[in-house]
């Protein structure tokens, strides 16, 4: 499912499927006049239509562009080539976290090869005042040190001595992330708009990752 979002300083980006990219560049020509340049610079692949809208194409897995965006003369074949790099097999890790809840697990070729997911109770703030206010602080405080310090063994236990080609992270993972057994794990991209952690969503966001995020203006 296409994604649309505003983006920082005007336009909007959209993220785009892996496998959609050569009919989403199809239709960009056609919506827009026909396309007039295209070319590759740092990390977008950058497409001029006749018109004056650009698209800006940056592959939402950063690390690895392949040198010159695989570019062809034609952009139709060009995006067929960053389609076909998308999708080459790749052992992805996926780690989310949300008030109390996690899921992490390794993808590969959209199959989920080892993973844990659980969900703690966690209290939400009271209008209580006082002693009580400062009682359920605390309570709050011990029933998040605890849910986060199971999170940081189930990640440690999935992904500690893994081997797998990036990482991918999803809501405030930071504080499991400090662990010191996790210090070699550096996320390559991180979504902050996920829903509950559960298994499932492990291969959504995996698969997310290697799609195109692409701004148009």
């Amino acid at each position: 499912m296409v994604k649309i979002r505003p983006a920082s300083g005007g336009g909007k980006i959209v993220e785009v499927e892996p496998e959609r990219l050569p009919r989403w560049v199809a239709n960009f020509a056609t919506r827009n006049g026909g396309i007039a340049s295209h070319h590759a610079e740092g990390d977008a692949w950058t497409i001029e239509s006749n018109e004056g809208t650009s698209a800006s194409v940056v592959w939402t897995l950063a690390g690895g562009l392949p040198a010159g965006w695989l570019l062809d003369d034609d952009p139709l074949k060009a995006a067929e080539h960053l389609r076909d790099y998308a999708l080459e097999p790749r052992r992805i890790a996926v780690l989310l976290a949300r008030k109390g809840a996690y899921s992490v697990g390794i993808i590969v070729d959209g199959r989920v090869t080892v993973s844990k997911t659980d969900t703690a109770y966690v209290q939400g703030k009271t209008k209580a005042g006082g002693q009580s206010q400062q009682r359920f602080a605390r309570r709050r405080e011990g029933q998040a040190h605890a849910a986060e310090k199971r999170a940081r063994d189930a990640v440690v236990a999935v992904l500690g001595n893994a081997d797998f080609d990036a990482l991918v992270t999803g809501g405030p993972v930071e504080g499991i992330l400090e662990d010191p057994r996790l210090a070699k794990l550096k996320p390559a991209i991180h979504f902050g708009d996920i829903a509950e952690p559960k298994q499932a969503l492990l291969t959504e966001n995996a698969y997310r990752a290697i799609g195109f995020a692409i701004r148009i203006a």
